[in-house]
Parts: structure tokens; C-alpha cells; sequence
């Protein structure tokens, strides 16, 4: 699915994506795309494509022209954060972490091999909210997924394993079997000497690279720490995924952290209000 390769002049090619749909035609310098997009809530496991297809419906159809030979299917993060709640309070104490895995919804794009972006579009439709307080907040992505911490026995090397067979509950398994989701992985760690209160976790993705294991993405592991100085601060870490294909390249490579708040308890912080 995320490979490039030469499209037959005059064809139409579909994508399947998850429950989404898009299709994709070239006739000389002239590209036409066209997307039918589903709410988030409505994913299905069904991904695959390029495939032959008849022409979709002429409504809403994009057209670039742009000379170039092969076009690949490329998946980027959201240019805003996401922010996923728990199902169940969590409170991690003074000294502790919690994990979990999440599925994420790409933006997409048709690239060119040499990087000339001809369409961008998400297939997934999801709602917006806003994270933090009124001056310093951010506006996010709200993805209906339920945080539920892992338990040791499901604590698995992401970069080495199968993510679809990891325990989880059935909801997030049901994401979690999604080709075109990128799995992520996070990691909250509490270094103060507080209890930390787990309510809502927004994920900024300005430092997240993407990569495949066959046709699954994954992103780094999101590791998020709360302080002993009252900071609350986001890492990537990218250890174990170095042989893999990268997808998508973060824009700011050469910073490892971000500051997302700071004076305020970890419980606000955390939870956005």
C-alpha cells in the first residue's frame, strides 16, 4: 500500500482504507484523486491497494499536473496534537509508569518519488477540542479511544512483534487491526513526588516519525514525564526502530523534547483543564 510504484496512463487505481475510499488516475501531467472519507468511529478492518477500479463518481474530484513517473500512498501525522482519554481513572504514583498503545489517523498523501506533494486529505473524519488552558493551550484532534494501561505481560517490543495480537480491550483491538492507523506507542512516567492523575493525554507529533513493519505503521514511542521541577515534557524514542523503513520524517529531528506546560499541578496539566 505505501509503496511507490508507476501507474498504466488512463487507469483508475482505489485504495481501501480501513472503511474510506480513494482513487487515483493519471493521464499524462494530470492527476485526479478522489476521497470518500467516515467518521473515525465507523472504521472497519478492510485495507489494501493499489487496485484496478472502475472511474468513481464525478463529484468532488482533485486534479494537479505535475510531471513525474511513480507516486506512491504516503502517511504523515496530524499537524495538530491528538488527545485520547482513559476509560478508568489512572493514577500513576511517585516512582511509576504506565503504558499503552493507541491507534492514530494519518493525513495521506499521493507523493511523487521526488517528494512533489500532488493531494492531501484525511480519510478519517474526527471531531476538535481544546487542550490546556485558554492562553497557552492547543487545539486537538479528539480520537474516541479509550487509554487502558498494559499489563507486564503485554509489554512488548513494538518494532519486533505483532501489534494486532497484543491484549487489549475489544475497542482498541478494533483499531489496533487497522493497516492505515499509525500504532503508538506511550510511555507516562512519574518523577515527581506526586500521584499523578491520568484523565486525558493530548500527543504532539511535530517530533514523530513513522515507519513500516510490512503494511502495519508505526510511529516512535511517546514518552511522556512528569518532573520533579512541576514540568510535564514529551520524548520520542526511536531505539529499536532504526531498521526499519521510515515513512514519514519528523520536521524537527534535531530537538528530542518538547515543554508542554509548566506551574501548574500535574493533575491540570495532564487533564487539560
Amino acid at each position: 500500500m505505501w509503496n511507490y510504484f508507476k501507474p498504466e496512463e488512463s487507469k483508475w487505481y482505489a485504495w481501501s482504507l480501513d472503511g474510506a475510499q480513494l482513487w487515483m488516475h493519471k493521464s499524462g501531467e494530470e492527476w485526479r484523486f478522489k476521497l470518500e472519507s467516515i467518521p473515525f468511529k465507523r472504521i472497519i478492518n478492510n485495507a489494501h491497494g493499489p487496485d484496478s477500479a472502475d472511474p468513481p463518481g464525478p463529484d468532488s474530484v482533485s486534479i494537479a499536473v505535475a510531471a513525474g513517473r511513480k507516486v506512491g500512498l504516503r502517511p504523515h501525522p496530524s499537524s495538530i496534537p491528538y488527545i485520547v482519554s482513559a476509560r478508568n481513572d489512572v493514577s500513576i504514583l511517585p516512582g511509576a509508569e504506565a503504558w499503552f498503545t493507541i491507534a492514530l489517523p494519518p493525513v495521506l498523501r499521493f507523493e511523487l518519488e521526488s517528494g512533489t506533494i500532488l493531494f492531501e486529505a484525511s480519510p478519517f473524519v474526527t471531531p476538535t477540542t481544546w487542550f490546556g488552558d485558554k492562553m497557552s493551550g492547543s487545539l486537538c484532534l479528539s480520537l474516541p479511544i479509550e487509554l487502558e494501561p498494559e499489563t507486564s505481560e503485554t509489554r512488548l517490543d513494538i518494532a519486533k512483534s505483532d501489534v494486532t495480537s497484543q491484549k487489549s480491550q475489544a475497542r482498541a483491538a478494533q483499531y489496533l487491526s487497522c493497516h492505515s492507523l499509525i500504532h503508538c506507542r506511550i510511555v507516562v512516567r512519574n518523577k515527581s513526588k506526586d500521584v499523578l492523575d491520568v484523565k486525558r493525554l493530548a500527543i504532539f507529533t511535530n517530533l514523530m516519525n513513522i515507519y513500516r513493519i510490512d503494511e502495519t505503521l508505526i510511529s516512535d514511542t511517546v514518552v511522556i514525564t512528569a518532573g520533579t521541577d512541576g514540568s510535564l515534557k514529551t520524548n520520542m524514542h526511536s531505539a529499536g526502530y532504526e531498521n526499519l523503513e521510515k515513512l514519514h520524517v519528523a520536521s524537527k529531528s534535531s530537538i528530542n523534547e518538547v515543554l508542554i506546560m509548566r506551574g501548574v499541578s500535574f493533575l491540570r496539566n495532564i487533564a487539560g483543564i
